[in-house]
């Protein structure tokens, strides 16, 4: 206000402070600044480098002044656009970085040929992450598009739908399923894709649907690694599995289920009856590797030998045994699971039965690409996949005599 400066202007005088006007600028037309255009930031980023939303076909045809579907026609190279017209579209389309949409360009034509979904129920830093890893590897070396969709199973399934469903939208030519902690309410989902003409194969454990199935053999895993032990003289023997929660836990989904299947198979071969207190159930890995040595150290009475689900769980159980003063083949025999190359490298050598991780692999990639390049109506197939035994230096003869049991047949 006017009273506010004649008072600020009294003070300064009353202190000595003199102010000088600055002259007024020249506003002539010759004298104005000139005014340089914007920089336009269609490139992904705004002036401050930050990230912007990305060029659309509208903002093109804001930019030309023409419509929205005047820009989508000379893109796609259809419909009556003038040559002139066409030029201009994809020359600004090019300066302002537009990049095509894929999904809404699958979404417009069909079915995208060359977009085959992976889809697994978990991942882990072991077999399951590198079975699919492989699937996608082979594939993607024969032009397809192979991006992975994973979820892990939770009590109510909501979440591993909503991912299958979201991966269904994209209208892939096939989707293969690590057929492993899959829930139930995923599968409704699957056959909806298949009804709709998708392609589906499955590997792991058996899927409830009909469609080319790759299956690892774990009963049969579990069975070598049983008589082996039993083949050496050993009638006291346990099974340690890794614990599994989730809607699958308990069923043919549960990869323990066929494994103890095959454990108490070759049991029953020589009449010998599980104990429950020698069949263990830990967590994954290393850690449940400790736990389950805790647990053994504590039985007033041990099994001579162990069937250990797998080669990182069989480690630490043998460092943490050892650490306690039980000899390893001397007090306890072990035969692991997979073969993965750290069984080799353990204090104790590991004899494993192996995952065929590979072979696996390049049967599921063998049976998608038949598929799609033959008859989609024919009848599906199954493919059974077997481990084999790695003798090491983890199992020793027992040293009592058999108490009990003899082999039958």
């Amino acid at each position: 206000p006017a009273s506010m400066r004649r008072r600020f202007n009294d003070l300064a005088k009353a202190r000595g402070i003199e102010f000088q006007r600055l002259p007024t600028p020249d506003r002539s037309p010759s004298r104005r600044p000139v005014r340089r255009p914007a920089v336009p930031q269609w490139a992904g980023t705004d002036s401050n480098g930050r990230m912007s939303k990305p060029t659309t076909i509208l903002d093109i045809a804001r930019q030309l002044s023409v419509h929205k579907s005047t820009v989508s026609l000379a893109l796609s190279g259809k419909g009556n656009v003038s040559a002139k017209t066409r030029d201009r579209v994809v020359t600004a389309a090019r300066d302002m970085g537009y990049e095509p949409d894929a999904n809404a360009q699958r979404l417009a034509r069909g079915v995208h040929d060359s977009l085959v979904c992976l889809f697994s129920g978990g991942l882990d830093v072991g077999l399951t992450t590198e079975k699919i890893l492989l699937v996608q590897e082979n594939l993607s070396a024969r032009g397809l598009d192979v991006p992975i969709y994973t979820y892990a199973a939770s009590e109510n399934g909501a979440g591993q739908l909503a991912q299958v469903r979201q991966l269904c939208r994209q209208r892939p030519r096939a989707i293969v399923v690590a057929a492993q902690q899959i829930d139930p309410l995923v599968l409704g989902q699957i056959k909806l894709y298949q009804e709709g003409g998708g392609v589906v194969v499955s590997y792991d454990l058996p899927l409830a649907i009909d469609c080319d199935q790759i299956i690892f053999d774990r009963e049969d895993n579990a069975y070598q690694a049983t008589r082996y032990l039993l083949d050496r003289g050993h009638r006291r023997i346990g099974i340690g599995f890794s614990r599994l929660t989730g809607p699958a836990a308990g069923s043919e989904g549960d990869p323990e289920t066929p494994r103890m299947r095959g454990f108490l198979r070759a049991l029953a071969e020589f009449d010998i009856q599980p104990r429950a207190e020698w069949v263990f159930h830990n967590a994954t890995y290393e850690k449940g590797g400790a736990e389950m040595a805790r647990q053994f150290l504590a039985l007033s009475e041990r099994p001579t030998g162990l069937c250990i689900v797998n080669d990182y769980v069989a480690l630490a159980f043998m460092v943490e045994v050892r650490r306690a003063g039980v000899a390893v083949p001397g007090d306890v025999s072990i035969v692991s699971h997979d073969n993965q190359p750290i069984a080799a490298y353990c204090p104790v050598p590991l004899t494993s039965v192996t995952h065929p991780a590979e072979e696996i692999a390049r049967r599921v990639v063998e049976a998608l690409l038949s598929r799609l390049s033959g008859d989609l109506a024919a009848a599906s197939g199954t493919v059974v996949i077997r481990g084999a035994l790695v003798e090491r230096e983890s199992v020793a003869d027992a040293r009592e005599s058999p108490p009990t049991g003899s082999r039958r047949g």
